[in-house]
């Protein structure tokens, strides 16, 4: 198999459907042999019902469900696990990635890099959340991790099974580790790189995520995974 695109969800009953029919519209145009993983962090909503519909009427489509939320990291992980496809890409379900640019992930990991993040030139983000993530992205991912990434919190990635399965991506003690799966695939030896790719508003939904939080959560994970990882400084 080509291809597993992992959709990351927790309450996106909108946007699981119109994602997941686009998707398999990707797969079918260009030719890819492919499967669309739908991984349901404990959702709240009527996300569940949708994946498990899904799952029942298309053989592309395939559910895991978390019985409770555990966070992106751990759907992470279960995507991972779970994934049948030479290449797994990551999605993000909230539609703010174009799908239709899957191709372009799978040209460059043809090109020879084992995983490639999208970079989105133009963010249609709130202003807080580009700045902390601009800050972050200079000062802890190029500065501190000599990683020459500009984006590494981007929800679209493109990675060989052989790095998602092979980078030791265990997010135990970590409240999102996520946020530093670039820096563990290079610790790791694997070559990474970027490619420009759209970004929208949100159409449907809304975003968990407190800007006022994740400073703190990052810096105490920084300083773990420092901690831990300590042969970065050297490299």
């Amino acid at each position: 198999m080509d291809c597993t695109t992992v959709l990351l969800i927790y309450n996106e009953e909108q946007n699981i459907r119109p994602l997941t029919e686009n998707i398999i519209d990707v797969y079918q145009k260009n030719k890819i042999s492919g499967e669309i993983l739908l991984v349901d962090d404990g959702s709240n909503d009527n996300s569940p019902k949708v994946c498990d519909t899904l799952a029942s009427k298309n053989k592309y489509v395939k559910t895991i469900h978390h019985s409770t939320n555990k966070g992106r990291s751990y759907a992470i992980q279960t995507g991972f696990k779970h994934a049948n496809g030479d290449v797994i890409i990551l999605m993000d379900c909230d539609r703010q990635y174009n799908p239709y640019e899957i191709p372009l992930f799978l040209k460059k990991i043809n090109d020879g890099y084992d995983v490639i993040s999208g970079l989105r030139t133009h963010r249609a983000d709130i202003f807080t959340r580009k700045l902390i993530s601009r800050v972050y992205n200079h000062l802890i991912i190029q500065r501190s991790l000599n990683l020459d990434i500009k984006d590494q919190n981007s929800g679209f990635k493109a990675f060989k099974k052989k790095a998602a399965q092979g980078m030791n991506f265990n997010p135990d003690g970590y409240a999102g580790l996520h946020r530093f799966i670039l820096p563990l695939a290079k610790i790791n030896g694997y070559s990474i790189t970027e490619i420009p790719i759209s970004h929208y508003p949100r159409p449907a939904g809304k975003s968990y995520i407190k800007s006022y939080t994740v400073p703190i959560i990052t810096f105490l994970d920084y300083v773990k995974f420092r901690k831990e990882y300590s042969m970065m400084r050297h490299k």
